[in-house]
């Protein structure tokens, strides 16, 4: 039987995963560093940087494909999920606020051994507005900002979940891989796709089952943070319980297995030579980032609550309190009424000033991050493992500082470590490596 509580771990667990359809670091402002070429379609870049001014989107050449070619972008798991991370957290942090207020209780000492206790605590907790976190249009949606700066441009383009109605974030690579596929097949044009997360291993699945299409109607692929060989966060995660939560979603729980190193290294495995042949027909860019989170990042909820109802907050309802017993000593109730409508604007002033600026310092998946870094010792993006991007053949691409979020959306009000010029520059350029390659890559 799932329990609430079950149920509340294991969802908080998939939406953390839903960022594997969700990049960080390597210098202190967002760029590309190409490691070494692969063996086939990144013949010809010798390595060479990606020339990047990731702070001047202005100063960056304009993006001109070439006549009858696109790009398609190819989102991760459960994108379209990412405003749940933010609810959750929204009831994270009411649920500490509440616990922190009913600490408030007043004691007053009074003459002849008459103390008395008045529980302004307990009416502040349930007069307590909700706290709603702030979301901007397009906030949690992947190349939301990229599809705006291309439509400005005029770059033409598709998002594979926009013209393809089988496409299910939350599906299995199977089945996403047959639905990209049948996306390609109707296209007249020749594609360059950007990638993030799981939607590579979909990407990935669909090229290799189609090799007559790769060189003619896919001529070039940029694979953002993907979990090539899988990711230790999906392997912590409960089968039977993946599939119940996803069926609700129109998904399977194959597509949380489908996460697991131990499925996607033997996948890996039984297909290098397919790989490194795919790799050898186009040029194909996977890139990576790595970070290390603040050490704040556990319990902020608490202390969150904490930072709003601390002494100076306690001293200040006290002498409220106070005032309002002596104004009617003998009508607790009034008391406890008058004390709670003052209070209640004390704290909204307090939360006003203090929540954007603390949820500003806590990335989107610093909590998978510091257990990647802390425990299994692995640089990763906060979801994947950087050796976990590793293509046969690919150039692999270093993606400066942030997180899993950072190349593909915009996290408000989470820390964005990149903003959303950065983020389209660093698009555009990897692009613009990937369509440069393609006219030295075999055909």
């Amino acid at each position: 039987m799932v329990t609430p509580s079950h149920a509340r771990g294991a969802l908080w667990l998939c939406l953390c995963l839903s960022t594997l359809g969700l990049a960080g670091c390597g210098r202190s402002s967002p760029g590309c560093s190409p490691g070494a070429a692969g063996a086939g379609g990144a013949a010809g870049s010798g390595g060479a940087a990606i020339d990047l001014a990731p702070n001047e989107l202005a100063a960056t050449t304009p993006l001109v494909l070439g006549e009858g070619q696109e790009v398609l972008f190819v989102s991760g798991f459960l994108s379209e999920l990412y405003e749940e991370l933010s609810v959750n957290l929204e009831d994270e942090i009411n649920e500490a606020l509440q616990d922190a207020a009913r600490a408030l209780n007043v004691h007053i000492d009074l003459p002849f051994a008459r103390d008395i206790d008045i529980p302004i605590g307990d009416s502040i907790a349930n007069a307590l507005p909700r706290i709603d976190l702030p979301i901007k249009p397009g906030g949690f949606v992947s190349f939301y900002r990229q599809m705006q700066y291309f439509d400005a441009q005029g770059i033409a383009y598709r998002n594979l979940s926009a013209v393809s109605e089988p496409f299910n974030t939350s599906a299995s690579v199977k089945h996403n891989a047959a639905a990209l596929l049948e996306v390609l097949r109707r296209t007249k044009k020749q594609v360059i796709i950007v990638s993030h997360s799981k939607g590579s291993l979909d990407t990935l699945d669909a090229l290799l089952g189609a090799p007559r299409l790769v060189g003619t109607r896919v001529i070039g692929w940029v694979a953002i943070q993907a979990p090539f060989h899988g990711s230790p966060v999906a392997d912590s995660t409960f089968g039977p319980l993946n599939g119940f939560l996803l069926e609700a979603l129109g998904g399977n729980g194959q597509s949380v297995e489908d996460l697991k190193t131990k499925v996607r290294e033997p996948y890996m495995e039984a297909n290098k030579a397919r790989i490194e042949a795919l790799t050898a027909r186009i040029p194909v860019i996977s890139a990576y980032s790595t970070y290390e989170a603040s050490g704040g990042v556990t319990g902020f909820a608490g202390t969150f609550a904490s930072s709003i109802f601390n002494a100076g907050l306690v001293s200040e309802v006290s002498a409220i309190v106070v005032r309002n017993y002596r104004d009617t000593p003998r009508n607790i109730s009034r008391v406890v009424a008058a004390s709670t409508s003052e209070a209640i604007r004390l704290v909204r002033e307090r939360v006003a000033g203090a929540l954007t600026e603390a949820m500003a310092t806590i990335g989107l998946v610093d909590f998978t991050n510091v257990y990647m870094n802390g425990v299994l010792e692995l640089p990763n993006d906060g979801l994947v493992p950087q050796a976990s991007t590793e293509l046969p053949g690919a150039i692999s691409a270093e993606l400066a500082t942030g997180d899993h979020a950072s190349p593909v959306m915009d996290v408000d009000p989470y820390k964005n470590y990149w903003s959303v010029a950065e983020r389209n520059a660093v698009t555009v350029e990897l692009i613009r490596e990937v369509w440069r390659l393609t006219k030295t890559a075999p055909q």
